[in-house]
């Protein structure tokens, strides 16, 4: 459950524990639940020029769960040229808009893509319910927008939806036939909550004996959680849902390359320190070397290394003890 860039790579790295098992075309898991409430760039153009859903975080889930890659799945990303040559939307986006209005709806569409792809797993949106995301700052001023969220590099009090939302009725049956319910990592406000948020999503999950993992992100977001510890993050979740949501907490211990963490550093982000009372009640924090820097430099959580520990907490026997 998520959105942004941290989603695909948990799709990604659990794609290769269906291969395990020998999963290797079309079934259930893993499930993606997607957040649909992004306004910016060619989503956000997409979503108020046709009226649909935002597919831009759907289009990346869908190409983490690519098992076979074939000439559909291999232009997902490419952009088509505008009048003017300036680089315009993904085909991937144009594909799921237009499948919206043939389909009937978003989750029609990404079922029939996702089928013709041959994709392992499926995808859901949360909601298919059009809404924006409402923050009110520790100002007092309220900002409404995804985009307009993250430009006001502010820090945020509440976050909450425009209006209630209903989730999408497959989604609740997800969580209910779940064998591991994973959340993150991802932008706490902007990918993470909106989630949460929607009408019996976090409800469910409270209700369910099914482990819940949170996967703790490696670095704070500027603009966003400036100065945040994990403590931090739970505590804004625990918060905005009023439910203890995890069972585990999965962090990092790889240790970082100096040189990138001092470029995230020149960009205002910092590693997210393991600070204050993290585990509450029965939550365990588990701890594993789950981070890599790319050779460009970012910072991200390896999908093998990813996989091998979700693995092992579906597994309560296997699991590592507590950080």
């Amino acid at each position: 459950m998520g959105g942004g860039t941290g989603l695909p790579v948990v799709l990604r790295a659990l794609r290769m524990v269906a291969g395990r098992y020998g999963e290797t075309g079309p079934c259930d898991w893993p499930t993606a639940v997607v957040t649909v409430m992004d306004n910016g760039g060619s989503s956000g153009r997409l979503r108020e020029s046709l009226g649909v859903l935002p597919p831009g975080d759907v289009r990346n889930c869908l190409a983490a769960l690519v098992h076979t890659p074939s000439p559909l799945s291999s232009i997902l990303h490419e952009r088509l040229l505008e009048e003017n040559g300036q680089i315009g939307h993904p085909i991937g986006n144009l594909l799921l808009a237009a499948m919206s209005t043939t389909e009937g709806d978003l989750s029609r569409a990404v079922a029939k893509l996702g089928h013709q792809m041959g994709i392992t797993g499926r995808v859901l949106p949360a909601t298919l319910e059009s809404v924006h995301l409402r923050a009110l700052f520790e100002d007092g001023s309220f900002v409404c927008g995804e985009t307009a969220i993250r430009a006001r590099m502010g820090r945020i009090r509440r976050l909450s939806l425009e209006h209630p939302v209903q989730s999408v009725p497959e989604v609740i049956q997800a969580l209910l036939n779940a064998d591991l319910i994973v959340v993150g990592p991802g932008s706490l406000y902007t990918s993470i909550l909106p989630n949460l948020l929607v009408g019996g999503v976090a409800a469910t999950m409270s209700a369910l004996r099914t482990p819940r993992v949170y996967i703790a992100n490696l670095m704070t977001e500027p603009g966003e959680t400036d100065g945040y510890s994990l403590a931090d993050h739970l505590r804004v979740m625990r918060e905005h849902t009023r439910f203890d949501l995890f069972d585990y907490v999965l962090v990092n211990r790889a240790p970082l390359s100096g040189a990138a963490v001092e470029q995230y550093a020149a960009d205002g982000a910092r590693v997210i320190e393991l600070a204050g009372d993290v585990a509450e009640g029965s939550t365990r924090v588990v701890s594993a070397e789950l981070a890599a820097v790319t050779p460009c430099g970012q910072i991200r959580h390896d999908p093998a290394a990813l996989a091998a520990a979700l693995v092992r907490l579906c597994h309560p026997r296997e699991s590592q003890q507590p950080h």
